[in-house]
């Protein structure tokens, strides 16, 4: 598999990943503010991972599961 191919793959998951935590956020019903101060994540960051701009990190995606009682393992099989 070639280096594009590759990147095209993360960028997708990356995506996907980003709105899997936005439907949790939404389906619980919780704020973004609410979930950055149970998290420790910052706004600017949290709002970077959202929009696909960066990918989540796996510290990030476990503390978002906690806050949001779901397993991380949810955040990614459905990603």
């Amino acid at each position: 598999m070639d280096r594009k191919m590759v990147r095209m793959d993360r960028n997708e998951l990356a995506a996907q990943t980003a709105q899997r935590v936005a439907d949790e956020i939404k389906a619980r019903g919780v704020k973004v503010s609410w979930l950055c101060e149970q998290t420790g994540i910052p706004r600017v960051t949290l709002h970077r991972r959202l929009t696909g701009q960066t990918p989540f990190n796996l510290s990030e995606l476990d503390r978002i599961a906690t806050a949001l009682h779901v397993s991380t393992t949810e955040l990614l099989v459905a990603a």
